[in-house]
């Protein structure tokens, strides 16, 4: 989500994409005028001569055209703060929140252990489940398949809980949806060349390149890549382009953040 957000900087940004428009519509309306002759010539040639209708048409004004949902508006409205427009400030504030909760459960037990008020810095005065004493059994590592040799967690590892399956199914298709757009494909696009692969950070980088920021922790739990086998129905059909599309991106992130700032309003 952060190399996600990082794309609405810079020339990628919604606002710098969408303020020009009524400009390039403006230059296009001109442009028609200038080359109607050209232009109707090859319509004309094209579909054939306009065939005389009996119904005349009658003069409408501007009111007939927009109905009350539109209303006039004045660049003087558009926010304006130090830190830049409302936009602006939404991702700032995504970016820091991610920021900060990356890695947390990942790093949540050995936060609380560091911690002298929840846990006692002398290993004799810890509680090993028996005394107070020394903990003598090894501590195993994080992941399910470690936990075979882990006396204090009895879990049959090869019957998995079914919703914990599905929590992540679900963060194996949000994480390959955030993938696509950033790489500028539809969310439902299909990659052949990931099929069959299940590891991975899920954090959509490549192995040449590195990490922008430097997140609270010092150990990031793996993540595995997203599964698309319950896409492929959504995506049959569509011939996706390899051509990186930034409109579609700005539009699957500006949504949620426009709509955040409508209900903060």
């Amino acid at each position: 989500m952060l190399m996600v957000a990082n794309r609405l900087q810079g020339p990628l940004h919604l606002e710098s994409v969408i303020q020009p428009i009524d400009v390039k519509i403006s230059d296009a309306i001109m442009t028609m005028q200038e080359n109607s002759m050209h232009v109707s010539a090859k319509v004309f040639q094209g579909c054939g001569p306009p065939k005389p209708s009996g119904i005349g048409r009658s003069a409408r004004g501007i009111s007939d055209v927009f109905s009350g949902r539109f209303k006039h508006f004045s660049h003087e409205e558009r926010p304006t703060t130090a830190s830049g427009t409302s936009l602006d400030r939404l991702v700032i504030d995504i970016e820091k929140k991610l920021r900060e909760s990356k890695r947390f459960w990942s790093k949540l037990p050995d936060d609380i252990c560091a911690r002298g008020q929840f846990s006692e810095l002398e290993d004799e005065q810890c509680w090993n489940s028996h005394a107070k004493a020394r903990y003598f059994p090894e501590v195993v590592k994080e992941g399910l398949t470690n936990q075979i040799n882990n006396p204090e967690v009895d879990i049959d590892i090869t019957r998995p809980d079914t919703l914990i399956r599905q929590q992540i199914m679900a963060l194996r298709v949000m994480t390959n949806k955030l993938k696509n757009a950033y790489n500028g494909n539809d969310i439902y696009f299909q990659d052949s060349s990931d099929e069959g692969s299940a590891s991975g950070s899920g954090s959509g980088c490549t192995e040449g390149c590195t990490t922008e920021y430097a997140y609270r922790g010092t150990e990031e739990a793996p993540v595995v890549e997203a599964d698309r086998s319950d896409e492929r129905a959504g995506s049959a059909g569509h011939s996706p382009s390899h051509r990186p599309s930034p409109h579609l991106l700005l539009v699957t992130l500006a949504l949620p953040l426009w709509a955040m700032q409508r209900h903060c309003r």
